[in-house]
């Protein structure tokens, strides 16, 4: 059996480099997911606010110290409000503040010192996120500088040892969603591509059953998917994933492949079309996507959409990689049910594949 499966992953590499067609897909269209992706996430991470500093004293420059360390808007200093405002309107910027002149003196005399905010309340979500960053970064300048005019006080307690940036959160659902796609493309298209060609006949012609074949081929595959992998691999490094938990996430990385390879190769065996194969890869890609919790755990979602995600392994993977790589677990169930939900993925895929293999030499009197 193992000559065998050797003999169809030789045979499956050269086809794949006589035939690049799938190979070029499931390298290029990962990639280009990736980027679209993560220009989208650069773009909706930290919105541009401009600051406008115009009282000189100790109290103004550490108030826009404060608004400066918020987590929620990118701020930059602007020389006027009109200068400031011009940019809100042009939509480069989500909103303005503005340090009025007096505002050190009144903080120092222990009167009101107000900031002026203008915002661009189009878009709900980010008028809410600045205006918020601008209230608590008042909490904590007026905390730090002022203590006794605070009558509140409060600590915070973190779950988790680190704290993940937007990017690095979102790179790995976007380098799972990578692997997804490329397995999808090539193991859909290098086995649709048997079916179509008609060379899959000299496979069912071998004394070899079902299972050396199947596993030749999605070792093959997975060879051949591998570069894009990699490939995606590195847009998440430079999107801000850290590199210390490369080696440690290597394992798993491979794994989740393995296991999209073979969902890949079930699909083009029951397709047997590369022409249906290549609209659903790229059909299945996006709302999967969105099914491994791009922007925070899906246990944070509804009650739908979570079962849903529990259906699909992209879910289970995202949480996989985001373990070996950030080193906490956030999916509600367990590390060992998550391994064995892959691992029954991959192995009702190989089944399935090996059924429509099985039902197509099954006149010939081929055997399992």
């Amino acid at each position: 059996m193992l000559r065998a499966a050797l003999a169809v992953l030789r045979r499956e590499l050269w086809s794949g480099t006589a035939q690049p067609l799938a190979t070029i897909l499931a390298i290029m269209v990962p990639i280009n997911f990736l980027v679209l992706m993560a220009l989208f996430a650069l773009s909706g991470g930290r919105q541009n606010v401009a600051l406008v500093v115009q009282d000189r004293g100790r109290y103004a420059a550490a108030m826009a110290q404060s608004l400066a360390k918020a987590d929620t808007f990118a701020l930059h200093p602007v020389g006027t409000p009109a200068a400031g405002l011009r940019l809100v309107r042009a939509q480069h910027d989500v909103a303005m503040i503005v340090i009025p002149r007096g505002f050190s003196a009144s903080v120092a005399a222990g009167g009101p010192a107000r900031l002026r905010l203008t915002l661009d309340n189009l878009n709900h979500d980010f008028a809410e996120d600045t205006r918020r960053g601008v209230a608590l970064a008042a909490a904590l300048f007026e905390r730090q500088y002022l203590p006794a005019s605070q009558p509140v006080n409060w600590a915070v307690r973190y779950t988790y040892p680190r704290t993940v940036g937007f990017l690095p959160f979102l790179a790995l659902s976007i380098l799972s969603a990578a692997l997804l796609l490329g397995g999808l493309l090539q193991g859909g298209l290098g086995m649709a591509r048997e079916w179509e060609s008609g060379t899959i006949r000299e496979l069912m012609l071998s004394p070899a059953g079902a299972l050396p074949v199947l596993l030749g081929k999605l070792f093959a595959t997975f060879l051949l998917a591998l570069a894009g992998g990699l490939i995606a691999l590195l847009g998440a490094l430079l999107l801000g994933v850290p590199t210390q938990g490369v080696l440690g996430s290597i394992g798993p990385l491979l794994a989740v492949l393995l296991v999209f390879d073979s969902i890949g190769l079930a699909l083009g065996s029951l397709l047997k079309s590369q022409r249906l194969v290549l609209p659903l890869a790229f059909a299945a890609g996006l709302p999967l996507f969105f099914l491994s919790g791009p922007f925070g755990p899906m246990e944070w979602s509804s009650p739908g959409a979570l079962l849903i995600a529990r259906i699909f392994p992209i879910y289970y993977a995202s949480g996989l990689l985001q373990r070996s790589f950030f080193g906490y677990w956030s999916l509600a169930v367990p590390v060992g049910t998550a391994t064995l939900v892959l691992a029954a993925w991959t192995v009702m895929s190989l089944m399935a594949a090996g059924l429509a293999y099985r039902r197509a030499t099954a006149p010939r009197g081929g055997r399992w």
